[in-house]
């Protein structure tokens, strides 16, 4: 219970563990500030007022808006363009400290120093800054370490289970194929139509097999194998299920990985289209927004009443798998919204 409040989040993405820890720091700097004048003075000067005003309130409360603004603004900035910046923002924050400081004095009626002595109020203070900001942004750098690290140990399992899965698969595939040749040669000749239907299920089980070897392969090749499958379920559902093609043609030799787009019409059908007496339509869109290719996958089923972008994910192995292997891949997620009249439409973005 006590380790869940510490991971808490506040404010600016700022999580209670770390508030405390930063001003644990700061309380250590004005213990620090408070023994070095208390003890350079022989005990004659007991300036513990001056030190929380000074690291507790004045400095720490100053820090926090420009930690929002490198870490969570600026996150994806590199550090070259933030070490730039902060030759702009520290002379900002020390200035701010140094008019702030002695407001607070004046109105308290107490002391600072006057003369040469104020640089030492320019010096300290900037020293505190680059102290602080190099402090947090070499644990930046170990935060994204650490992630990079569990995103490829990720990877490689991902690897590992295609790897594996690939292996079971082609066990025995011509068995399959001399399978499905034998139903296909059984069938008499006036029912061509099913001969048809046999040999497209023969290619998605090739398809299958053949893309578990391939880490990328064309779009084409991807859309294809997806036509065939929704021709497959056309074929079971008949007037029920309508499919609309809106595919940028210039795109179609773009590298994508496999198995991509058949989860979500999959999905579509089952949880969308199939629950629907009237059936519906659905709709695969590809086209090129932005230096990206933006593919979206809408039907207009039954719709979905709960939570879309939380529950939606935990309902099938497809939909959580194509999701996380955009993210791993691209560092994109599948956005979920409702579709009009009826439905829902799912999208994601592939760099170019």
């Amino acid at each position: 219970m006590q380790l869940s409040i510490l991971k808490k989040q506040l404010f600016w993405g700022i999580k209670v563990w770390q508030l405390l820890l930063f001003y644990f720091v700061y309380a250590i700097f004005a213990c620090q500030y408070w023994l070095a004048i208390y003890f350079t003075s022989s005990g004659n000067a007991n300036i513990w007022r001056e030190a929380i005003i000074d690291y507790l309130l004045l400095k720490a409360l100053l820090t926090m808006p420009l930690w929002w603004l490198y870490f969570v603004q600026l996150k994806k900035k590199s550090l070259i363009s933030k070490i730039l910046m902060h030759l702009f923002t520290g002379p900002i924050w020390v200035a701010c400290w140094f008019f702030s400081y002695r407001l607070i004095q004046d109105l308290r009626g107490s002391g600072y120093l006057r003369g040469d002595g104020k640089w030492w109020d320019v010096y300290i203070p900037g020293l505190v800054y680059c102290l602080q900001f190099s402090v947090f942004h070499v644990y930046d750098f170990y935060l994204q370490t650490q992630q990079q690290k569990e995103k490829e140990k990720q990877l490689l399992q991902a690897a590992y289970n295609s790897e594996v899965n690939a292996l079971k698969a082609q066990i025995q595939p011509h068995f399959l194929f001399n399978t499905l040749n034998s139903i296909s040669a059984s069938v008499p000749k006036e029912m061509e139509h099913t001969r048809e239907l046999i040999a497209k299920l023969a290619d998605t089980f090739r398809y299958s097999l053949q893309a578990s070897e391939h880490e990328f392969i064309s779009l084409q090749q991807e859309l294809d194998f997806t036509k065939v499958t929704l021709d497959l379920e056309q074929e079971r559902l008949k007037k029920r299920l309508q499919i609309v093609y809106n595919i940028d043609d210039t795109l179609l030799q773009t590298k994508v990985p496999p198995m991509l787009l058949q989860p979500i019409t999959e999905n579509a059908i089952k949880h969308g289209i199939a629950p629907s007496m009237d059936g519906g339509c659905i709709t695969i869109s590809i086209q090129k927004i932005d230096g990206k290719i933006h593919i979206c996958i809408s039907d207009t089923g039954v719709g979905y009443d709960g939570a879309l972008n939380s529950q939606l994910f935990q309902k099938g192995i497809g939909l959580r798998n194509t999701n996380m292997r955009l993210e791993k891949l691209y560092g994109e997620k599948i956005a979920i919204e409702h579709n009009q009249p009826s439905g829902l439409k799912f999208s994601f973005n592939i760099p170019l």
